[in-house]
């Protein structure tokens, strides 16, 4: 048995804008003949196809003004240039944008400290091996630039003690990066997938870390720390026994 449809093409004329659009009169009109195919099959059920686990929005922030406005200092500027050069002939690349990289510790305004700063250069040695593990984490797919947002990096012993930073703090010797996953007000499916991300660093870090002398602190919130000072974890009280990666991850 056969079907005949007729189809006609109706053109479009716009000038200047979509509403400047007008409709043209037919301008061809065709007769397709369609065989109809009689299904004698009895139809296969229909199947559930599992949905996907939702992904992390992707945090996009602007460069701050006060960023701007501390960079536009010439002295600031210069050290930025010598740091950087000095990570890149060590292939130690930032893998966020440098304001990110910058920050001290929330605690700065409270301290009397800047909000940016570029370490001193005796301790630029030891963000080497931090920053080559945090790009590892990138390039196995574990973290992405685009979903996790760097909150703390070098802090200077001042404000490291007026913030109650232990005086070995990590942050003091410029080995440590503190980020957070996802965005800073998640919603249910954003904590999935920060559960997830944690899952996935917690499996890194059982292993892979002691060949990085990892150091990693799990939070209950998407806060991390990561540091490369001694193959350690912790949760939200400092111990072992409250870090997801001292679970077993499979």
């Amino acid at each position: 048995m056969q079907k005949t449809y007729t189809y006609t093409i109706i053109s479009l004329i716009c000038i200047g804008s979509l509403s400047a659009c007008v409709s043209q009169p037919q301008v061809t009109t065709q007769k397709v003949i369609i065989p109809t195919v009689v299904n004698t099959l009895t139809p296969a059920p229909t199947q559930q196809i599992p949905t996907p686990p939702p992904t992390l929005k992707i945090i996009t922030t602007l460069q701050p003004v006060t960023y701007t406005n501390w960079l536009f200092q010439t002295q600031n500027q210069q050290q930025l240039s010598q740091y950087k050069a000095y990570l890149k002939q060590r292939q130690a690349d930032f893998i966020v944008p440098d304001y990110q990289m910058l920050r001290s510790a929330r605690e700065w305004q409270n301290c009397n400290a800047s909000e940016y700063n570029v370490p001193p250069m005796e301790v630029w040695e030891y963000a080497v091996p931090t920053l080559k593990l945090f790009k590892t984490l990138k390039d196995q797919g574990i973290i992405s630039a685009n979903n996790i947002e760097v909150t703390s990096s070098y802090r200077s012993p001042n404000l490291n003690s007026c913030a109650g930073g232990a005086k070995s703090s990590s942050h003091v010797k410029n080995a440590a990066i503190d980020f957070r996953i996802g965005p800073e007000n998640p919603t249910p499916e954003d904590s999935y997938q920060i559960q997830q991300t944690k899952i996935a660093l917690c499996r890194f870090w059982q292993t892979q870390g002691k060949y990085y002398n990892m150091g990693i602190g799990i939070y209950e919130s998407g806060q991390i720390h990561i540091d490369t000072l001694g193959f350690r974890t912790w949760g939200y009280n400092h111990s072992w026994r409250t870090s997801l990666c001292g679970e077993i991850i499979p």
